[in-house]
């Protein structure tokens, strides 16, 4: 379990590095061991992914100067993909949830690094996927966010995914609608084709 919290907690991490350069809606993470394709009317936000750390981030197209209509449901998305292997966690997925309830787990959910900063209000975990709601006390990770969340952990072609959603402050999401956002962000997050017609199908 120590080695799962120091793995999890490495892909959780992000830093600052050089973002990409023009607003795109599907992105190359993991050295091209995973493809995220936004659903419908969102697009990956080039001033805060963070490509070189396997960092993306989504955001309504309309926002980030498309001219095209605003998503259904409107909110922000994170993307994480982790090193190679780090997807093996996953396939815990029973384990990985009942890790993530833990005071150690709960603490890699804030920035706050207090678990007293999070209630979980629920959890999901099959085929390789866990998913938690939570709300969070301490700061958000970006300003102007609500401290509500839906965050997916999946493995996809053998890495570690730790997907992200949050809605605005002055537009929070709700339950249905954040669960929704997350599970169709988690479908467009996949291995390439090939990878995916040449990987075993466990790793």
């Amino acid at each position: 379990m120590i080695r799962a919290n120091a793995v999890v907690f490495g892909v959780l991490a992000m830093t600052a590095c050089t973002p990409i350069d023009q607003v795109t809606q599907s992105v190359s993470l993991g050295q091209g061991a995973v493809i995220a394709t936004a659903p419908a009317g969102y697009c990956v936000d080039p001033r805060s992914s963070q490509l070189a750390k396997d960092f993306a981030m989504l955001a309504s197209c309309a926002t980030l100067g498309h001219s095209t209509a605003a998503p259904e449901i409107v909110g922000i998305a994170t993307i994480q993909v982790g090193p190679p292997d780090s997807g093996r966690i996953a396939t815990d997925e029973i384990g990985l949830r009942d890790f993530l309830i833990t005071d150690d787990g709960v603490r890699l959910l804030t920035k706050a690094n207090n678990p007293d900063a999070v209630n979980v209000l629920s959890t999901q975990a099959f085929n390789d996927q866990v998913m938690i709601h939570f709300t969070d006390q301490g700061p958000p990770p970006l300003d102007g966010l609500q401290r509500e969340e839906w965050r997916a952990f999946a493995n996809v072609n053998g890495r570690l995914v730790t997907i992200g959603v949050r809605g605005l402050a002055a537009s929070p999401l709700q339950d249905g609608p954040g669960a929704t956002l997350l599970k169709q962000i988690l479908a467009g997050v996949q291995a390439p084709p090939a990878a995916a017609t040449d990987s075993p199908a466990e790793i």
